[in-house]
């Protein structure tokens, strides 16, 4: 059995900030046209016909047969010189039939790849080397980090959404918040009339029985934290938070760090600082604010022109 490899984010900032890294050395290198493996390596070549003023072309490639052909209806002329793109320099055979499929055409060409690493099939000319232990998560394949994915073996049968994994909050989503003042003037008291309440009337539309339950709970609440949940019907796995990182940014934190550890691909949050917070630190992840009676979608990155 592999051993799971830790995800490595690419939102579309990154995307864009990676291919812009090489317009000025692609520019004096006099490309005709920039080709594109469809589906992954379209967004980045987008991005780079558009920054080098070029025509944009795509290849199609089927995993079964690994029968590449045109995806586009117009093709570069015989003999360009064009730039290959795609996401991903896996271990597969995708990018290599597809350069074997450029040659025998006789084109030349480049290849560039968002992300490679040591165990890919194909060295790209230009591109991300990832570290090892690591693995690209690109948000058009949101659900490839998955072990549900990785069952597949690269081959999957069914929609992109059969693969998710869903992660939710605890407080304020399966049961109701309490007033943080009431566990500074009486913790004992507010555990204990935590322990009694009742799971809140209004839940996400979801199957929440085994879903994996992140929390700011500190670790030494768990076995009465684990306690009200079996009693009420949820056996999900249930990551608690480390009792000295107790701070509001800290628990934002420690909830990031533990969907990008859980490869979860959706988290709902109800606290909308921390889901603001989580979105922002894991920017591929689907986050949602829930308000208690409806989950919001939540974006959020650095804004450069307001920072200091």
């Amino acid at each position: 059995m592999p051993t799971p490899r830790a995800a490595f984010p690419y939102d579309y900032a990154r995307v864009e900030q990676v291919v812009a890294e090489y317009v000025p050395q692609w520019r004096g290198m006099r490309f005709d046209a920039v080709v594109a493996i469809a589906r992954g390596g379209l967004p980045a070549a987008l991005i780079a016909s558009t920054a080098l003023d070029l025509p944009l072309h795509a290849l199609s490639y089927e995993r079964r047969t690994r029968k590449v052909s045109w995806f586009t209806a117009q093709v570069p002329p015989a003999g360009a010189r064009v730039l290959l793109v795609e996401d991903i320099a896996g271990r597969g055979t995708t990018l290599s039939d597809s350069i074997d499929f450029l040659a025998a055409a006789g084109y030349a060409f480049k290849v560039f790849t968002l992300a490679y690493d040591a165990e890919s099939r194909v060295r790209p000319d230009f591109g991300v080397e990832i570290p090892p232990g690591l693995r690209a998560w690109f948000p058009w394949e949101r659900e490839s980090v998955t072990p549900a994915y990785d069952a597949t073996r690269n081959l999957p049968r069914q929609p992109a959404d059969a693969y998710a994994s869903w992660a939710i909050d605890l407080d304020g989503i399966l049961l109701p918040d309490l007033s943080p003042g009431l566990y500074d003037t009486d913790l004992a008291a507010t555990l204990a009339r935590r322990d009694l309440l009742l799971p809140c009337e209004v839940l996400p539309a979801r199957d929440l029985s085994r879903l994996t339950i992140i929390t700011g709970r500190p670790e030494q609440d768990r076995a009465r934290t684990q306690g009200w949940l079996r009693r009420h019907g949820f056996h999900g796995r249930l990551v608690m938070r480390d009792e000295t990182r107790h701070s509001a940014g800290q628990t934002a934190e420690h909830k990031a760090q533990a969907i990008m550890d859980g490869c979860h691909t959706h988290f709902i949050e109800s606290d909308m600082a921390q889901a603001l917070e989580i979105a922002r630190r894991v920017q591929v992840v689907r986050v949602y604010w829930w308000n208690g009676q409806t989950a919001l979608s939540v974006y959020a990155s650095h804004a450069a022109e307001l920072g200091q």
